[in-house]
């Protein structure tokens, strides 16, 4: 009896979503069920999503409809600074009490506590904030409503803030940065766009008066132009609760100004932009076609949205093609129409060119995009399409029970500053189910009419300033584009093949033996040819399957001639295609299906990594075997590699951060051959005929081969297939392992300082401490909390109490092979004259954590965060993929896993210092230092008097 009723009720169900999405152009688009929307009186909208993944945390956000577009001509810069300021204190929370409570709780600044500005808004986000203890949600809470209305803005701090914003302002003044000013002057031409920037102008950073900033925070910052967006796993009625609760109480504006979108003027003629820097590394060539945006936002968008993704995808097929050419008319390119600002839609063509070859590259991207004006897409390019777009589609359907809150968040986002339809995936599933099949290629080809128009079109070049290197006039630009709507354009060959991917298959193995680890849920499997399974069946995703495989060797194993081929070997013929298919019949095959494989070859280990959906996990182990029995090698693939590494590296040394990035790894590795910089020159030593004798010597034989699986599969359905493509591979039952190069880093304290001309001089200072190690879990452990001690005091120290620079990196990293060691690296960009004082204050920080160890709330702070991080992870394919091939390489029990959490509790403040004593009080030391070679440029910051 009770089939027949649960039957009629999925129908009955499925009717009423198919009735939902019935395609009416003018109709509204329905709004996602499963969250809720409001608005308090004064103002403030609110969008609240309950979600469990993860369990037992929320994310929360603060968005502001406001950014730099709304400075005044005294403010350019200021709607960034306030976002920093609200790290610096608020009503109820002083200076950087926020970030300690925050931290306390397990939360890290920068990953999960941060904020970001730009033209048209201002957020600030509260990521997986843990939720056990319901008193964490409300302070979190009322940090989020401190931020929208309770900033303290003391002189002292603003002052303060100074520095790390000049200091932002310093890191981010690269060649591309400053091209991009010069030309937004074209593409924002006689708009505001094209003068506030967000980072802003340094002068007024240094100089204005502190109620200039606090205006705009007055006049912006209020509840109409705020929303909040909570998701995660709580109840929505006691959020509802909260939120009307507190933020109610914010105030109305009593005159409040006019929140106006700014326009970009529409122009008749092609405006045109040559730009070049002496630091600069690409030549960049880009067409924009600019639109207004679509004002209505019913089905008919919501249908147009889906023939975007669809244009944007032939579009970009098509480059690629081009790219992989032998001789490729440019290195890397792509099309896409999108949004551009919040007045303006764009369809933007970009290419990177080799150098000297602009017009090269800006005439294959005008010819690509004339040759489908007249011509269009081809029947088989949209039907790929449309298959990729509809599994993207499915796979979200599917996935629509774990998605991540972060991943939800951006939709609301997009809802409240632009009001993009958020009709939920169920909905989006069933609509292009509808929908697709009724978009005809002929409909398709009217889209190049609309958008690849003469009206409102920039062309923009861009690249080094280099003696000799001479790039086009704008006269000879507009030649191009008007030679370009006379010249004889071919239609596209869609060429295309319908082979099965294996022809043939030799006889399938068997599995011989299995072996369970129950604790961690971990399977174990023995082939006849001697190949190893590893298979971890997880509910975190409904159809992810995460894959990987290892074998010991690696490019260790080949003398000096062959040592860069064997690195690139795996890339170049992973890009060849397989058995019978080239690369670009083979991208087509896979067209509709959610596939990949990337063979690898490092210094120890050779291997692939991949995924699949459910459905594709036959083809996924079908393209692993084609990698052991056919691989190819493509001259065509081989050319456009070589051509595109010659066009990436060609101009490297004018950057002076990829000179300091060479002495760095140089110096490290005390000089050794093996670690040679990447540079024109050293492409010369790789070799074709090379790399597939490498390549087939890695793969050919698959005995010692491990094989990893984590993700959404049945045991009784891979079995099979395990079997016939795995369990079939040769193995000619060879043992080896890879083998020390004898890299090692330098003894003793060195001191390298690069000196490099730059147009906006900053010094970046990089210090590695190395030495022998214990490698320990414990010792680890330890390890890492020491570079989270670090990071913390760096922002107190030398960002925060100096002022001295944006941020410091720290990390570290341990090995057990081919010797135990570590290094740990610490990064800052500053004001050169500031460099020798705040590298003192690193050295400082190192020796006060030998010397007395962390206190408790340090540790407390660390515990917290790694065992929120630890809970988090567990939940995730890609965690226990990685955790199960590093435990095995360095011959570690899963259970080590496992115990995480237990060693995290025990560890004391007292181990801490042991460690840090042990390893960092006499270890070695280098010291790169990157310099301007005319100190006299350098912009300084004003001696502030507080």
């Amino acid at each position: 009896m009770k089939k027949p009723i649960l039957f009629s009720l999925f129908a009955l169900s499925a009717l009423f979503l198919s009735a939902q999405v019935s395609y009416q152009p003018q109709a509204s688009v329905p709004f996602d069920k499963d969250v809720r929307m409001g608005r308090l009186d004064n103002g403030l909208t609110f969008y609240i999503h309950p979600n469990a993944q993860p369990k037992d945390r929320a994310e929360l956000y603060l968005v502001v409809n406001a950014g730099a577009i709304l400075e005044d001509p005294d403010q350019n810069g200021l709607a960034h600074f306030c976002e920093h300021m609200a790290f610096n204190g608020t009503e109820n929370f002083e200076k950087h009490q926020i970030i300690k409570y925050l931290q306390s709780i397990g939360m890290k600044f920068g990953p999960e506590i941060n904020a970001f500005t730009s033209h048209d808004v201002t957020a600030y986000m509260l990521q997986k904030v843990p939720l056990a203890n319901p008193g964490h949600l409300d302070t979190a809470l009322m940090i989020l409503y401190e931020w929208a209305g309770k900033i303290s803005f003391e002189n002292e701090e603003i002052d303060n803030e100074r520095g790390v914003i000049h200091e932002e302002w310093r890191t981010g003044r690269s060649a591309m940065e400053r091209i991009s000013k010069r030309t937004d002057k074209k593409l924002y031409q006689n708009s505001k766009y094209a003068v506030h920037d967000v980072i802003g102008d340094i002068q007024i950073i240094d100089h204005f008066e502190y109620d200039v900033l606090k205006r705009f925070y007055r006049d912006w910052y209020r509840p109409d132009l705020q929303a909040i967006i909570a998701v995660g796993d709580f109840d929505p009625q006691m959020m509802e609760e909260k939120i009307r609760s507190l933020f109610g109480r914010l105030p109305v504006h009593p005159s409040p100004r006019k929140r106006v979108v700014e326009p970009v003027p529409d122009h008749e003629e092609t405006l045109v932009a040559v730009e070049t820097d002496k630091e600069a590394q690409y030549t960049i060539v880009q067409v924009y076609y600019k639109h207004n945006p679509a004002e209505e936002r019913n089905m008919e968008y919501l249908r147009n949205r889906m023939k975007v993704d669809l244009f944007n995808q032939m579009m970009n097929a098509r480059y690629n093609e081009l790219q992989r050419q032998a001789d490729p008319p440019f290195v890397y390119g792509y099309n896409a129409y999108s949004g551009l600002v919040k007045s303006k839609d764009a369809l933007v063509s970009l290419a990177v060119s080799k150098s000297g070859e602009a017009m090269r590259a800006l005439q294959a991207v005008l010819t690509e995009n004339e040759r489908v004006l007249r011509h269009g897409f081809t029947a088989g390019e949209l039907e790929r399409a449309k298959s990729e777009l509809l599994k993207q589609r499915e796979n979200s359907y599917k996935e629509r029970n774990k998605r991540k809150s972060e991943q939800l968040v951006w939709k609301y986002f997009s809802h409240y500053l632009n009001n993009q339809p958020v009709p939920g995936v169920d909905f989006e599933y069933e609509f292009a189910k509808e929908i697709l099949p009724g978009i005809a290629v002929e409909e398709m080809n009217l889209l190049p009419a609309a958008w690849l128009t003469d009206r409102n079109r920039v062309v923009m070049v861009s690249g080094p300033e280099k003696e000799g290197l001479v790039y086009p006039a704008e006269s000879e630009i507009l030649t191009l584009l008007a030679e370009i709507e006379t010249k004889t354009v071919e239609p596209y060959v869609d060429k295309v093949t319908d082979k099965p991917l294996v022809a043939k298959l030799p006889a399938a193995g068997k599995v011989t033996a299995k072996k369970e680890d129950k604790t961690a849920g971990v399977h174990t499997w023995e082939l006849s040819n001697g190949v190893k399974v590893i298979l971890k069946p997880t509910e975190f995703k409904d159809d992810e399957i995460l894959f990987s495989a290892v074998s010991n060797g690696g490019s260790s194993l080949y003398p000096l001639s062959d040592y860069t081929s064997a690195q690139f070997a795996g890339q170049v013929i992973g890009e060849s295609g397989l058995g019978s298919f080239g690369p670009i019949e083979l991208q087509k095959a896979l067209s509709g299906k959610i596939v990949s494989v990337s063979p690898f070859i490092r210094d120890m280990q050779e291997g692939f990594n991949g995924n699949s959906s459910r459905k594709d996990l036959e083809t996924l182990l079908q393209l692993v075997h084609l990698n052991f029995t056919q691989p190819r090698a493509d001259e065509n693939s081989y050319g456009s590699f070589v051509n595109r590494m010659k066009g990436f590296l060609e101009n490297s040394s004018l950057n002076p951060a990829n000179a300091y990035r060479d002495t760095i790894q140089v110096t490290m590795a005390s000089y050794s051959p093996f670690r040679k910089p990447m540079n024109v020159d050293r492409i010369k030593e790789i070799n074709l005929e090379t790399m597939q004798r490498i390549f087939s010597e890695r793969f050919s034989d698959a005995d010692g081969f491990v094989f990893y699986f984590v993700g959404s599969f049945d045991l009784n359905v891979i079995q099979p297939l395990v079997e016939k493509y795995l369990g079939s591979l040769p193995s000619g039952r060879k043992s080896e392992t890879w083998k020390d190069l004898g890299v090692r880093p330098p003894k003793g304290m060195v001191r390298k300082t690069v000196v490099r001309d730059m147009e906006d001089p900053k010094a970046t200072v990089y210090v590695a401490l190395t030495g022998d190690f214990d490698y320990s879990p414990d010792d680890r452990l330890a390890m890492s909390a020491i570079n989270d001690m670090l990071s913390f005091r760096y922002i107190e120290t030398i960002r925060e109490e100096e002022g001295g620079t944006y941020g410091a990196g720290v990390w570290s990293q341990q090995n057990k092979y081919p010797r135990p060691n570590y290094q740990m690296n610490i990064q800052f960009d500053c004001d050169p004259e500031n460099a020798e004082k705040l590298t003192k204050i690193v050295y400082r920080e190192i020796e006060k954590l030998c010397e007395e160890g962390p206190d408790e709330k340090q540790m407390n702070s660390f515990r917290e965060n790694k065992l929120k991080t630890w809970d988090e992870r567990m939940q995730e394919n890609r965690f226990w993929l990685t955790s199960l091939t590093s435990a095995d390489f360095d011959d570690e029990p899963y259970g080590n896993i496992l115990s995480y959490p237990d060693k995290v509790k025990s560890l004391t403040a007292g181990q801490v210092k042991e460690v840090a004593r042990k390893y960092y009080s006499n270890a070695n030391i280098a010291e790169v230092t990157l310099m301007p070679a005319d100190l006299s440029k350098s912009v300084r910051n004003p001696n502030i008097q507080k």
